[in-house]
């Protein structure tokens, strides 16, 4: 099963020599002369057969895609009852690790619990993954991931752009005469809503920025994944995917010392130009101050910071924006269609939990952004650093995209995070164990 394995890899790098590091020296070195085979062939083979497809589903499909999770993390966890496995946690993991205790802790204070539980999920996803994630330490099995990603990614976008395209033409008249063109034309491809969407491509964009610059011998066989998604995010008139994946490109840029940085200013008029009338029409929409989403989010941003006001240590429980809202609005302010959180991680995690478990979340991010410049200047060869600059650029952009919605909201954006930022960190950690 592992050759196997290491067959697909092999064919989806094109049988290309690269340089092993050290770790991964020492790991195949294990596998070859027989220490841990029955470890790596029994226990990191099956969690690998399930996990990888579990990444490559998050594009396309939630169910699917945790699915495999499931099956992986079950697997990891027998192997940790029968001995075949370990884990060593990365610095930044306990500043997760007291995140999550805060979390629970002012979650326990709840007066409704039950409303909560959508939150601890998340929490629950995340050490699931970054328990399972460690098998996946080879930059080999990383980039297999990556590209089989990259491939998924393509097809959510093709199902995205041609459901724009029938959208347009049934939707023609109604918004020539006046209907918003984001409420009939946006959809979210097979994950069914756009935001969920708009975060899961945000991190494909970043690594497909960083595969782009990190292997131009590549450009030739993936310049149609670049191509695809880039329309997509064109056409899915989100404005939080318009913004962070231009921020991204000149990130991307500046790394490279390009010259094209320059033309950054520039790009946005010139896609502005050659876009469809109904994009043109939804820039032209959103940018107005009065536009109703501008507002309401300003709006959201207020109400956040009086229950904050209200609640500076426990929140008002995680789950419990939505219900509370309302009686949080002044007399002449408006209530939202949708108000279910406040389209700001910062403003809803600091609502639901308090200002303690808020800033062990920033904590959190800071200890991670540090971890992962030092993977990147420690990197030893570009494989090296296409998985530190893709985490960089990735938890950049969350974290960006985070300012204009609820990104730490979606399971499928987690999960695809969580690879990112762990991959520069983890390594195959399996027990050797002579035979």
């Amino acid at each position: 099963m592992t050759a196997r394995i290491s067959l697909i890899s092999a064919k989806l790098r094109g049988d290309r020599p690269r340089l092993q590091s050290e770790a991964e020296r020492t790991a195949d070195w294990a596998t070859s002369t027989g220490a841990g085979v029955d470890a790596e062939t029994n226990s990191a083979a099956a969690e690998r057969l399930a996990l990888i497809p579990g990444l490559w589903f998050v594009p396309v499909s939630i169910a699917v895609s945790e699915s495999f999770l499931a099956i992986a993390v079950a697997a990891r966890i027998v192997g940790f009852l029968r001995g075949k496995a370990s884990f060593r946690a990365p610095q930044c993991l306990w500043f997760w690790l007291a995140w999550t205790a805060l979390s629970i802790a002012a979650w326990s204070y709840s007066s409704e619990p039950a409303l909560g539980w959508g939150e601890l999920r998340h929490m629950l996803l995340a050490g699931g993954l970054f328990l399972v994630l460690p098998v996946l330490g080879r930059r080999a099995d990383q980039q297999i991931v990556w590209k089989g990603i990259f491939i998924t990614s393509s097809v959510g976008s093709l199902f995205l752009i041609a459901e724009f395209v029938i959208r347009a033409f049934t939707y023609h008249r109604v918004i020539s005469e006046g209907g918003e063109a984001g409420f009939y034309l946006r959809s979210g491809g097979l994950l069914h809503h756009w935001m969920v969407w708009g975060t899961v491509e945000i991190l494909v964009v970043a690594g497909l920025l960083c595969f782009w610059s990190t292997y131009p011998e590549e450009r030739r066989r993936w310049w149609p994944a670049l191509a695809i998604n880039g329309l997509a995010v064109l056409l899915s008139l989100t404005r939080m995917a318009w913004l962070t994946c231009m921020l991204m490109l000149a990130v991307d840029l500046v790394w490279r010392r390009s010259k094209w940085i320059w033309a950054i200013p520039v790009l946005p008029l010139v896609l502005y130009m050659l876009a469809p009338g109904v994009v043109r029409l939804r820039v032209t929409e959103s940018i107005k101050p009065s536009y109703y989403s501008n507002s309401e989010r300003v709006q959201m941003l207020k109400v956040g910071w009086r229950m904050v006001r209200d609640h500076p240590l426990l929140g008002v429980g995680p789950g419990r924006v939505e219900s509370m809202y309302t009686s949080y609005l002044l007399p002449d302010e408006p209530v939202p269609a949708y108000h279910g959180h406040l389209h700001n991680n910062a403003a809803q995690i600091a609502a639901q939990f308090g200002i303690p478990v808020a800033i062990a979340a920033l904590l959190f991010v800071m200890v991670l952004f540090r971890d992962l410049l030092r993977a990147l200047k420690t990197a030893v060869d570009r494989d090296d650093q296409f998985i530190a600059r893709a985490a960089l650029l990735a938890l950049g952009g969350f974290v960006f995209a985070g300012l204009f919605e609820y990104t730490y909201g979606h399971s499928l954006g987690l999960i695809l995070l969580s690879f990112a930022v762990m991959s520069p960190l983890l390594r195959s950690q399996l027990k050797v164990t002579r035979v």
